[in-house]
């Protein structure tokens, strides 16, 4: 990557602009109310309504109108021990008690139901928030394209890269708004750096590094809550599983042969391979997001991870520590490492020619890095090194509160740039799903067809693309021929280069 690319181009036009005058959508006035249904009525679906029901209580244009769910859901108070002491905790999921809280009517068959698409067929629904499981989220979010309706989507995007492509061009072509929930997208440090990057701050950014750090004796989400009122007679487990819905080509989930029914897998989902990537799907997509969102990176051209279940054998199948190794066509290679069995984190960098780049709480820092001078920091320190300079960026008070107002904003306004729009969603969740494809392929590189648009076990030439591309640009004999075709990368190799070359009928290359 010679410079970051430039966002509108990285984004795509149509996220860069507002909708075409083509598009079938209408303009919300500032006065009216937008109507919000909920497909998905779990934990993070709460976040969701708390916020949705506030914002109604507050005046601010928003009104619940309907939810969906597979399970009857349960409303009660319960102790949890851990850590030492028993604290006592409300609990209020699934269908009915989603219902109440939203002011609607358990009975009414037409507003609170299990069958999303009786929700998406309503004329008064403006709004769809989808909080299922991560298998269910590319099917729903094309449905509710097709069907007229703006999207809030929770993170991971899609399970399958196939389906980031299929929702995208759903996207585009409805001229829908949408917004992925990678909540801290909100911050605007991500863009501030995409920035500082692009007018060459750091030279040639050629790597960056970030992670997901998770630490919980119970066994990472094994803390979800299991209920006994979780029964084949209360949730519609076919539909849970969506054997029987095909989307992007595959059947969203296992059939109940493959996986009966059991608690467990319904509350705990996201540590069954069949419904979830774990750690590689719902805790990278969060961070890599940010990362190529300020790398400015796309498609990643191929992805390598490594990983498996090393202390939480507690009866999952995905990975307790795994490692992604992006590399982009942009120049630029991606490590990302998520693990659930120690909570220290990574720092998240990104390192150029010309120095380097630290997130942290509140901004960035950066840190000079003369390349004329050879390596300037030592790899093990007295003290960590000082930053040259640091960028104060403000973060937002509350991430998914800032992520609403925006979507709500770009709704009224139907403008399709929101923080966390469907392209910029669909590179990092095609990093993840790549990533699971390696693990899952006995750790081999999976890669990424730009021109079919899908992922591939072909194309073990990337290495010697390289190679090659190197050898064109070191001109036997000059010393320019080096650097000249190199824009960006500040390669000045040193005087006595000129004798390299292979000799040729016993002539000197020089």
């Amino acid at each position: 990557m010679t410079t970051p690319l430039d966002r509108r181009k990285f984004l795509g036009t149509a996220a860069a602009l507002s909708l075409p005058a083509s598009s079938s959508a209408t303009v919300v006035g500032s006065n009216e109310r937008l109507r919000v249904a909920f497909l998905g009525c779990g934990g993070r679906a709460q976040a969701h309504i708390d916020l949705v029901t506030r914002f109604a209580r507050e005046g601010k244009g928003v009104l619940p109108v309907a939810v969906c769910d597979v399970w009857d859901g349960l409303d009660d108070e319960y102790d949890v021990a851990f850590g030492g002491k028993t604290t006592r905790r409300r609990y209020a999921q699934g269908l009915y008690p989603s219902a109440r809280k939203c002011g609607l009517d358990p009975a009414d068959a037409g507003r609170v139901t299990k069958d999303y698409r009786r929700v998406l067929d309503r004329k008064d629904v403006d709004v769809v928030v989808i909080a299922t499981p991560d298998h269910w989220h590319g099917k729903m979010t094309a449905d509710a394209l097709h069907a007229g309706k703006d999207v809030l989507v929770e993170a991971p995007f899609v399970r399958r890269a196939e389906e980031a492509v299929a929702v995208v061009d759903a996207w585009r072509h409805t001229g829908r708004v949408v917004t992925v929930g990678v909540q801290g997208m909100a911050d605007a440090v991500w863009v501030r750096a995409f920035d500082a990057l692009r007018t060459g701050t750091l030279g040639h950014v050629g790597h960056a590094q970030t992670g997901a750090f998770r630490n919980d004796a119970r066994g990472q989400w094994r803390y979800y809550r299991l209920a006994r009122e979780m029964t084949p007679r209360t949730i519609d487990w076919d539909r849970f599983l969506g054997h029987r819905v095909e989307f992007a080509g595959r059947p969203l989930g296992p059939t109940p042969q493959e996986r009966p029914f059991d608690r467990a897998a319904f509350a705990q989902w996201r540590c069954l391979r069949e419904l979830s990537g774990g750690p590689l799907s719902d805790l990278l997509c969060h961070p890599v997001t940010h990362m190529v969102a300020a790398l400015g990176v796309r498609e990643p051209a191929r992805v390598t991870a490594g990983g498996g279940i090393v202390l939480e054998a507690d009866g999952r199948s995905v990975p307790d520590v795994a490692t992604v190794v992006a590399d982009f066509d942009e120049g630029v290679q991606l490590v990302a490492t998520a693990a659930t069995v120690a909570g220290f984190p990574t720092d998240e960098l990104i390192r150029g020619r010309l120095g380097a780049l630290r997130f942290v709480r509140g901004g960035f820092q950066l840190y000079r890095d003369d390349p004329h001078r050879g390596a300037s920091y030592a790899a093990r320190a007295a003290r960590p090194p000082e930053p040259t300079s640091v960028v104060t960026v403000e973060p937002p008070r509350n991430e998914t509160e800032a992520l609403w107002e925006n979507f709500l904003e770009c709704v009224r306004a139907r403008r399709q740039s929101t923080f966390c729009p469907p392209d910029l969603a669909a590179v990092g969740a095609t990093v993840c799903a790549m990533a699971e494809a390696s693990v899952w392929g006995g750790n081999a590189p999976v890669y990424w067809d730009r021109e079919r648009r899908e992922v591939t076990t072909a194309g073990g030439d990337w290495a010697e693309r390289w190679v090659n591309r190197s050898a064109a640009r070191a001109e036997p004999g000059t010393i320019a021929g080096w650097s000249a075709g190199d824009v960006g990368r500040t390669i000045h190799p040193p005087a006595d280069q000129r004798l390299a070359g292979p000799w040729k009928n016993g002539r000197d290359p020089a």
